[in-house]
Order: C-alpha cells, then structure tokens, then sequence
C-alpha cells in the first residue's frame, strides 16, 4: 500500500528560518524551497509529509506554531497579509 503524501506551502520569516531548517530535519519531512521575497523577509517552502505519521504531523504544527509566535512578536495582532502598505 502506497502512503498519501499531502503538501502544504509556508512563509518562513527569515529571522527563524534556521529553527524551522531543524524542525523539517527533526520531523524528516521533504521540503523544497519555492522562492523568496527579500521585501517581507520570507523564505517561502513546499513540505511534504504524511498525515499518518505522527512525528511529521508534529514537526509541521511546531513549525506553523513558531511562525505564528513569531508574526505575533512581530506584527502584534495584525496580520501581515492584510496591512496595506501606503
């Protein structure tokens, strides 16, 4: 039986790419990255993983929580995508 591998794309802030480099490594979840936007400080990544795995699933919600943090940190309670730039 051949396992389901499900996609998911992020935005990693550049200042955590590092943690969330050892969090794919720690999860072993294949990644690539897509592209950057050196305006906004974002490596932009494609991991795949199993949802039936256990360890994978926990790699990537570490991963969506630090981003998270760090765009609350950041931003406060705004969110990046939705501010206008003037």
């Amino acid at each position: 039986m051949k396992i389901q591998n499900e996609k998911q794309n992020i935005k990693a802030p550049i200042e955590i790419f590092l943690d969330v480099c050892k969090m794919i490594r720690t999860g072993n979840l294949s990644n690539k990255i897509t592209g950057t936007n050196e305006s906004t400080g974002e490596v932009f990544l494609e991991l795949s993983f199993s949802k039936s795995n256990k360890i994978q699933s926990a790699a990537l919600q570490n991963i969506y929580d630090s981003i998270n943090e760090w765009n609350e940190q950041r931003y406060g309670e705004d969110n990046p995508d939705e501010l206008a730039l003037n």
